[in-house]
């Protein structure tokens, strides 16, 4: 555990119904800055919605969630009220998506998306605004000369890097990402892990990483978490769970997926 060093994140004893039905049990972790934390596990172990309380898109059932804000420092996020969560998650905190789709405004161009976040912040200088734009698509090696191009005109994984310029434009301290190279070719997936590795270094961001492919969490993460039906079963440094895997079913999940 980092001295003197304020968490990023912490969570403590979460527990979240669907119904009648525990989704997340008993789940505490914390997160500290310039560090990436793994959640792994099969479909269905609850790893999205965990990502989602964090991101305070759900709210727990019991148990409490604070997150790092650039003038408060640690704040529960059960305790903010809509406009500073919505202004939070536009700003100081950042989710990048599965499907970019999801994310970014299709119908605007691409220098649009990347500066929407720095506009939410106050900045209204246009040429500010497209300097910005310029420096973020170079900064995810993405053809400054596409700036004004509309995003339906990109690849799957030149829509990611779109929205991790969008999302990253603001420097936000937290860092979510959901499956962010899932459905991509193994040679996009090598290039964007490689991007994001670089960014996240460069940045000094907490970043919470939930991922089903244990060869993306080895890459990115410094510590891994592993979901089973809602609980964290298992959790230490990367190198430690996937060569030593403790738990029987962390076992499992290493040997049918790792080469030998």
């Amino acid at each position: 555990m980092p001295v003197n060093i304020q968490p990023a994140l912490v969570a403590r004893n979460l527990y979240f119904h669907f119904g009648k039905q525990p989704v997340i049990r008993q789940v505490s972790l914390e997160l500290y800055p310039g560090e990436v934390l793994a959640i792994v596990g099969e479909s269905g172990s609850g790893k999205s919605t965990l990502l989602n309380l964090f991101y305070g898109t759900l709210s727990p059932t019991q148990g409490a969630i604070q997150a790092s804000t650039p003038d408060l420092g640690l704040r529960p996020v059960s305790a903010l009220s809509r406009q500073t969560l919505r202004h939070l998650q536009r700003t100081a905190w950042g989710f990048v998506c599965q499907n970019p789709r999801d994310a970014l405004r299709m119908e605007i161009s691409a220098g649009g998306n990347i500066v929407e976040r720095r506009m939410i912040m106050g900045l209204r200088h246009y040429g500010q605004l497209r300097e910005e734009a310029l420096y973020w698509l170079q900064k995810v090696e993405v053809d400054p000369t596409r700036l004004d191009d509309l995003p339906e005109t990109f690849s799957g994984g030149m829509l990611q890097r779109l929205q991790i310029a969008r999302t990253l434009i603001s420097q936000p301290a937290l860092l979510y990402l959901d499956e962010p190279t899932s459905g991509l070719d193994v040679s996009v997936q090598a290039a964007l892990l490689d991007l994001l590795r670089k960014l996240v270094i460069a940045e000094n961001m907490a970043v919470v990483l939930v991922t089903h492919d244990l060869a993306v969490a080895r890459l990115l993460a410094q510590r891994i978490a592993v979901m089973r039906q809602g609980e964290i079963i298992e959790e230490g440094l990367a190198d430690q769970v996937l060569d030593d895997p403790q738990h029987p079913y962390t076992q499992l999940l290493v040997s049918s997926v790792l080469p030998a």
